[in-house]
């Protein structure tokens, strides 16, 4: 697929239709990035290789940029956990176990992460005094809070003789340490979500995302493994716990749900089914309006995204397709510009053939916006004008993530990085 074309319904001025917020040219755009199984870092036209021996994925940057955490394979299915301080330039073993969903506190040089459902934490600025220290038992999913002080944790549900019971929300302090007495209930999920004629069994959750203003959470809830590969439940939470709205049906993909950069809407891909290619559907809740409509036109199937501004996104779109085993009859998505208030979309990039256009970043301070172009055998990373003009290809090679239906996860090897 190499043009999408789009049926105008209304002309807008392009000079009010492209104005994005205000940036510096001059600040460098940075990333880490894993190539031959080695974790490597660029900023601006410089870069650099940080490892050697293999194995390392997920690279997650510091909220200061000083220190880039990482998973390096051990075995099948295991994960050391590892620390790069761009300072200093040496490598920090955290974890021998296996380490699995790496997150950085948002205000401090704190690195959260799980072992099966065990939450552990170290302080970077502090790892010769202890690697790391244990926070909380039972723990499925978790967040930290916005301003750092702690976790929002989600508890899995359990398969009792008379049914299962309920997945819970907990509120962990940083400093609980498996102290049952700082460990709050939360909230209690309902053992069964209905929206529609779509009704999910409530067993676990995704990750947690805070709207701008901090009143209302943002997750996925989803049921047994089998079931949760097709159909699962977008929530809202009050961030007091008082309300609780099952949303749309979706699939539990963390980056498929994203929060306005102020305003109170939430973008996600909706629809059930576990191929990415049919029947996925951008669309834009506002609080507390009732209704979100598609922002997908017919015949087409969404993925990735990125706000842009409070009314503007940026989507990898392809065109609707019925699953096919063979890769090459599986059409490739191209990046096309949606605004909230214009039914006129789009398409901003047209890549080369047998190419795709891929989980597109907006990277607020150097103004510009970064995106993955892959033939699903090998990938670049592509950097050009919000509009897509003047795109360069930025990284010339990049590992492939992992490939569920084609719903690909980049995030195994490449996070990007601005500072503000």
């Amino acid at each position: 697929m190499r043009v999408l074309t789009f049926i105008c319904i209304i002309m807008m001025s392009f000079s009010s239709f492209y104005t994005i917020a205000e940036a510096s040219p001059d600040t460098p755009v940075k990333a880490a990035f894993i190539r031959g199984g080695n974790l490597w870092v660029k900023e601006g036209e410089v870069e650099k290789q940080l490892t050697k021996d293999g194995g390392a994925s997920h690279p997650r940057w510091s909220h200061d940029g000083h220190w880039i955490a990482y998973m390096k394979a051990t075995g099948q299915q295991s994960h050391e956990v590892w620390l790069y301080n761009s300072d200093t330039e040496r490598h920090e073993q955290v974890y021998g176990g296996s380490g699995t969903n790496l997150q950085w506190s948002p205000t401090a040089n704190l690195l959260a992460f799980q072992d099966e459902s065990v939450l552990n934490i170290t302080d970077a600025e502090h790892m010769t005094e202890k690697r790391f220290e244990n926070v909380a038992l039972g723990v499925n999913n978790y967040s930290w809070f916005p301003d750092g002080t702690g976790f929002l944790a989600s508890s899995t549900a359990a398969r009792l003789p008379d049914g299962w019971t309920n997945p819970m929300l907990y509120k962990i302090p940083v400093d609980a340490k498996l102290d049952d007495k700082k460990i709050k209930h939360f909230f209690t999920i309902p053992s069964e979500l209905t929206k529609g004629d779509i009704m999910v069994l409530s067993i676990g959750t995704t990750i947690f995302k805070w709207s701008s203003d901090r009143k209302w959470i943002a997750f996925v809830v989803h049921p047994t493994a089998s079931w949760s590969a097709d159909s699962d439940m977008l929530c809202l939470l009050s961030s007091n716990g008082k309300k609780f709205i099952p949303l749309d049906e979706m699939l539990a993909n963390s980056s498929w749900f994203q929060w306005a950069p102020v305003k109170t809407r939430l973008a996600y891909i909706q629809g059930g089914g576990r191929m990415a290619l049919e029947n996925k559907h951008l669309k834009v809740k506002e609080l507390p309006a009732l209704r979100s409509p598609s922002l997908t036109p017919e015949g087409y199937a969404d993925g990735n995204f990125t706000w842009l501004n409070d009314d503007t996104i940026t989507v990898s779109r392809t065109t609707e397709s019925k699953w096919s085993s063979d890769a090459a009859e599986r059409p490739l998505p191209i990046l096309v510009r949606v605004t909230l208030q214009n039914p006129i979309q789009h398409p901003i990039t047209t890549p080369p053939k047998s190419f795709g256009d891929y989980a597109p970043s907006y990277l607020k301070a150097s103004n510009k916006l970064g995106w993955i172009r892959s033939d699903r055998t090998k990938a670049y990373v592509m950097l050009g004008q919000t509009d897509g003009s003047e795109a360069n290809t930025w990284i010339q090679s990049l590992d492939m993530g992992s490939n569920y239906y084609e719903q690909w996860d980049w995030g195994e090897v490449l996070s990007w990085y601005e500072a503000g």
